[in-house]
C-alpha cells in the first residue's frame, strides 16, 4: 500500500502515515422532536463536531501501553485490538502489559509489543488474554516507583487502563506520582537525563470493563451484555423446568451493590419479582409484600420467577439472601422452590456483538485520545451514553460511583437511583408497571389502541407488543391486536390482547400477532378497509411495530388524514426491522439479535478458515439497501473488509483488497469480507468469490496463495430467539409509544370521548436519538428519507465502517480516515 506523507502529522508518524486524513462531509440531520419522560445525561462539544485531531498531534515520539486489571469482562480483548490496531495504523509502538499492575511493577517479559499477528484473532474470546491480577505491591508508593522505571526502559509515556474504579482510581494516582517518580528515578541515576525530557509526562485513558455496569456516567459499560446473554440462556432454560413442575426459581445473579443486571434480566425474561440494592421493597414486611404480589401472578402463571441482586437488602440495609427468600417462599406460600446462582457464568463465555461493538469505539476512541493528549489534559474514562461515545472525567466519575455506596449505608435510595442515571430510573419503572395486572385510577375515558405488525418478522417485535398492551391495560384501556398486519385488518381479523393474551412474549422469537408486507396502497381501496375496521372498533390510537413498510404505510395515512376523518388519531410507528434502514431512529428492534447471528456465523467461519490455512470466506447478509448490517457486523466480528451500497464497489476497490489478502497471508491464515446483499447489482457473491479464487493462485514462488468460500445468512438473520438487548430496547419502546399516545389521546378527546387530531406532532416515529427516546414526526422526516432505495439519508455508522479496514489492516491507498467520535461530556 502506497504511503504519503501528511504535513500536518509530526515528523515521526509521516514516515508510515497511510493516506487516509479526508473527512467524510455531509449535512447534519435535522434534530427530531424530543419526547421524554425524564431528563437525559447532556453532552457538551469543546469543538464541533470533533474535538479531535484524526491525527495524533504531540511532536514528541509516544509508546503506548494497555493493560487491563480487575475483573475480566467480555469485551476487553475487543478493546485492546481496537486501541492497539489504531496505534499501528499510525506507526505507533504499542505493548501489552500483562497480568495487570502485577506486570507492570515486575517488567520483563511482561511487557511485549503487539503487533498485527498477535492481536488478529483474539476478538472473540471471552476474558482477557493479556491477563489480569491483584497487585499488594502496586499498592505501595515503592511498587508504583518500580512500574514506572519499568515503563521509561521501554519508552512508554501512554497508558490505557481497562477495568473498574479500583483499577481506574490506581491509574489515576499512578499518573499524578509520574513526575515526582521520575524526578527521584534521574537523581539516583537510574534514568538519564535524555529519558527523563521524554517521559517528563504521563498520558492515560481509561476504558470500564466491568459486567456490574456500576460505572456513574455511562449507560453501558464494557460486558454488561454478555453477561445479561449469560443471564438470560439460564432463565429461559430455567423457565421451561418451572413450568413443568409448578415451581419457585430464585436466579441470584452478579452485581455487588448495582443492581442493573437483575433489573435489566428481570425485564427481559419477564420476572415475578426481582431485588436490588437500590429500589428495595418499600414497606417494612417485605416477605409479606413479596408473597402478596407472588400470589396475583399465580392467577396467570403455574410457575413464579425471581430475579436476587446478590447485593440486595430491606430498607433498613439488612441481607436479603436467595436463602431467606426461599425459606419465605416455601413456608408463606407452600411453594416448591429451587435456587439458581450463577455465579461467575456471568463473566465467561464469547462477548457479544454489542460488547465487541461498544469495546471496539472505546478503543479506538482512547489510542486517538491519548495519542493527541498534552501536559494539560486530565486522565478521562471513555464510554456510552445511549448510543454516543464521551469522554468523562476519571475524578469525578470515579468519586461519584463511590458516593453510591456511601448513599446506600445512609439508605438514601432516592439519591441512589439518581446516581445510577436516567437509564436505571426508568427501566426500574418500566417493570413495576408492566410485571403484574394492577389498576390505575379509573381514566376518564376510556381509549381503544389497535397493535400490529408490517413487514419482514424481527426479534424483539413481541417484546415491544407485551409492554404497549400491559401499560394500557393498567391503565384501564382497551387494546386490540390486528393478525398478519393489514391484511388483518381488511379482513376485520381484529382480536382482543389480555393480560394472559401476551404472558411469555418477551424472550419469544418472530411476532406472534404475524405480519405481512402487505399495505394499503397494494390493495384496491385499502385505505377505505382500514378506515372502516377503525370506526368499528371505534380505534383512537394506531400503534405499527415494523420496518420501512411499516413507515410508509403510517406516512400514508398521515397523508390521507383529510380524506379520511378515521386517521385524525395519534399514529405511530415503533421501527422495528434487522436492516436499521428506519428514519427517525438510531437502532432498530431486531437488528442486535440479528447482529449476534451474524457474528456467530463469523466466528464459526474463521475457526474453518484457520483450520484450512490461508482461507478467504465471504459472508453476504441481508440488509436490502442499507449496509448497517455488513458494516457493524464486519467491525462486531473481526472481519477484514465490508462491501456496502452506501460506498460502492469497484473494480479498484477488489483489486487493492487482493493485494492486502496477498500481504496479510504472509503472517495469517484466514480472512473474512462481509457482504451487503445489495452492495452492488454487478459485483454479486458469487462473482467476488470466482475472482477472489482466481486471483489467489500464486504467479511466483514467492506469492502466498489461498482459496475462497462464501456462506449466505439469509433468513437466519431474522428468526432466534431475542437477545436481551432487543427484549429490553422493545419494552423500552413500549412504553415510550403509551407515554406518547397517552399523551396525544388525552389532549385532543372531547366530552363524548371521541379522538381527533390532525397535528403532525401526533403521527410519529418512536424511536431512539443518541441517548434519548424520541418521537420524531412523520413530516419532519420527509426530507431525511430516500424512499426509493428505503434507506435513511444520514447513516451514524459509516464512520465506523472506515475503522473495520483500519483494524482489519486493510487500508487502500486514497481512503477516508477514521476521525473518532467521541466528545468531552458531562456527568
Amino acid at each position: 500500500m502506497a504511503s504519503k506523507k501528511c504535513k500536518c502529522c509530526p515528523p515521526y508518524l509521516r514516515r508510515r502515515q497511510p493516506s487516509f486524513r479526508n473527512k467524510l462531509a455531509g449535512e447534519t440531520p435535522e434534530v427530531p422532536i424530543d419526547y421524554r419522560d425524564e431528563e437525559e445525561p447532556v453532552v457538551t462539544h469543546e469543538t464541533s463536531p470533533n474535538p479531535w485531531p484524526s491525527t495524533p498531534a504531540s511532536e514528541n515520539p509516544k509508546n503506548v501501553a494497555i493493560f487491563t486489571s480487575g475483573g475480566d469482562a467480555q469485551g476487553m480483548n475487543a478493546a485492546v485490538r481496537a486501541a492497539a490496531g489504531v496505534c499501528l495504523q499510525y506507526g505507533v509502538n504499542v505493548y501489552a502489559i500483562h497480568c495487570g499492575y502485577q506486570g507492570m511493577v515486575e517488567g520483563g517479559d511482561m511487557i511485549e509489543k503487539l503487533t498485527w499477528a498477535s492481536i488478529g484473532d483474539i476478538m472473540q474470546k471471552g476474558g482477557t488474554v493479556i491477563g489480569s491480577a491483584r497487585c499488594k505491591e502496586f499498592r505501595t508508593r515503592e511498587g508504583r516507583k518500580q512500574a514506572a522505571q519499568n515503563l521509561v526502559k521501554y519508552d512508554i509515556n501512554c497508558l490505557i487502563a481497562i477495568g473498574g474504579d479500583g483499577t481506574l482510581t490506581g491509574a489515576h494516582v499512578f499518573k499524578q506520582e509520574w513526575p515526582d517518580f521520575l524526578a527521584e528515578l534521574k537523581e539516583e541515576g537510574t534514568i538519564t537525563e535524555q529519558q527523563f525530557e521524554e517521559h517528563k509526562f504521563l498520558s492515560l485513558m481509561g476504558m470500564v470493563g466491568s459486567i456490574d455496569n456500576d460505572m456513574c456516567g455511562f449507560s453501558m459499560t464494557i460486558g454488561c451484555d454478555s453477561a445479561l446473554h449469560r443471564i438470560c440462556e439460564a432463565v429461559d432454560a430455567l423457565t421451561t423446568t418451572a413450568m413443568s413442575h409448578q415451581r419457585t426459581f430464585i436466579v441470584e445473579v452478579m452485581g455487588r451493590n448495582c443492581g442493573f443486571l437483575a433489573l435489566m434480566a428481570a425485564l427481559a425474561c419477564g420476572a415475578d419479582f426481582v431485588l436490588v440494592p437500590e429500589h428495595p421493597p418499600p414497606v417494612e414486611d417485605w416477605k409479606a409484600a413479596m408473597c402478596d404480589s407472588l400470589l396475583r401472578r399465580r392467577r396467570y402463571t403455574n410457575f413464579s420467577l425471581i430475579i436476587l441482586a446478590e447485593g440486595a437488602t430491606d430498607i433498613h440495609r439488612n441481607p436479603i439472601t436467595a436463602d431467606i427468600v426461599k425459606q419465605v417462599c416455601c413456608d408463606n406460600l407452600g411453594h416448591d422452590t429451587r435456587v439458581t446462582t450463577l455465579g461467575h457464568v456471568q463473566r465467561g463465555g464469547a462477548p457479544s456483538a454489542f460488547d465487541r461493538i461498544l469495546a471496539t469505539r472505546c478503543g479506538a476512541e482512547a489510542a486517538l485520545a491519548v495519542l493527541n493528549a498534552t501536559p494539560e489534559t486530565p486522565a478521562r474514562i471513555i464510554g456510552a451514553q445511549g448510543n454516543r461515545i464521551v469522554q468523562l472525567d476519571l475524578t469525578e466519575a470515579v468519586e461519584q460511583t463511590r458516593q453510591v455506596g456511601t448513599e446506600l449505608d445512609n439508605r438514601a435510595f432516592e439519591k441512589v437511583r439518581e446516581l445510577r442515571g436516567p437509564v436505571f430510573r426508568q427501566e426500574l419503572n418500566i417493570f413495576l408497571r408492566i410485571r403484574q395486572h394492577h389498576m390505575d385510577e379509573p381514566p376518564k375515558h376510556v381509549f381503544n389502541v389497535l397493535v400490529f405488525h408490517t413487514g419482514a418478522p424481527a426479534a424483539g417485535m413481541n417484546a415491544c407488543a407485551k409492554a404497549i398492551t400491559r401499560d394500557f391495560l393498567n391503565g384501564g384501556h382497551k387494546v386490540y391486536g390486528a393478525r398478519g398486519g393489514f391484511m388483518g385488518i381488511f379482513d376485520d381479523d381484529i382480536i382482543p390482547l389480555e393480560w394472559q393474551t401476551v404472558k411469555g412474549w418477551a424472550s419469544q422469537g418472530g411476532c406472534n400477532l404475524g405480519a405481512e408486507r402487505l399495505l394499503p396502497s397494494d390493495v384496491p381501496d385499502g385505505l377505505t378497509k382500514v378506515a372502516a375496521t377503525l370506526k368499528k372498533y371505534n380505534i383512537h390510537a394506531m400503534v405499527c411495530i415494523g420496518g420501512f413498510e411499516g413507515y410508509a404505510a403510517m406516512t400514508h395515512l398521515f397523508k390521507s388524514r383529510d380524506e379520511f376523518p378515521e386517521f385524525r388519531i395519534p399514529l405511530t410507528l415503533v421501527p422495528a426491522t434487522i436492516s436499521n434502514n428506519v428514519p427517525g431512529t438510531t437502532t432498530s428492534l431486531g437488528s442486535d439479535t440479528a447482529l449476534n447471528t451474524i457474528v456467530g456465523a463469523i466466528d464459526c467461519v474463521k475457526q474453518s478458515a484457520r483450520s484450512s490455512r490461508r482461507r478467504v470466506f465471504i459472508v453476504e447478509t441481508q440488509g436490502h439497501n442499507c449496509g448497517f448490517l455488513a458494516s457493524i457486523g464486519a467491525l462486531a466480528g473481526g472481519a477484514d473488509i465490508a462491501y456496502i451500497r452506501e460506498e460502492g464497489v469497484r473494480l479498484r476497490h477488489i483489486s487493492a483488497d487482493i493485494a492486502n489478502l496477498h500481504r496479510k497471508f504472509k503472517e495469517l491464515s484466514c480472512a473474512v469480507i462481509v457482504r451487503s446483499e445489495r452492495s452492488s447489482q454487478n459485483y454479486d457473491t458469487q462473482f467476488l468469490s470466482k475472482v477472489l479464487d482466481e486471483e489467489g493462485k500464486p504467479e511466483t514462488k514467492d506469492d502466498t496463495a489461498f482459496s475462497v468460500r462464501s456462506v449466505i445468512l439469509g433468513h437466519l438473520q431474522q428468526g432466534g430467539t431475542p437477545s436481551p438487548l432487543d427484549r429490553v430496547y422493545g419494552c423500552r419502546l413500549g412504553a415510550s409509544c403509551v407515554q406518547f399516545l397517552l399523551q396525544h389521546m388525552t389532549e385532543n378527546v372531547d366530552e363524548n370521548g371521541v379522538v381527533s387530531t390532525n397535528s403532525p406532532e401526533s403521527a410519529a416515529v418512536i424511536g431512539t436519538h443518541d441517548s434519548a427516546r424520541t418521537a420524531t414526526a412523520f413530516e419532519q422526516l420527509e426530507p431525511i428519507t430516500d424512499v426509493a432505495l428505503r434507506t435513511n439519508k444520514h447513516t451514524w455508522w459509516q464512520n465506523l465502517h472506515r475503522l473495520t479496514r483500519v483494524l482489519g489492516n486493510s487500508m487502500r491507498s486514497g481512503d477516508l480516515c477514521y476521525e473518532g467520535e467521541a466528545c468531552v461530556g458531562e456527568l
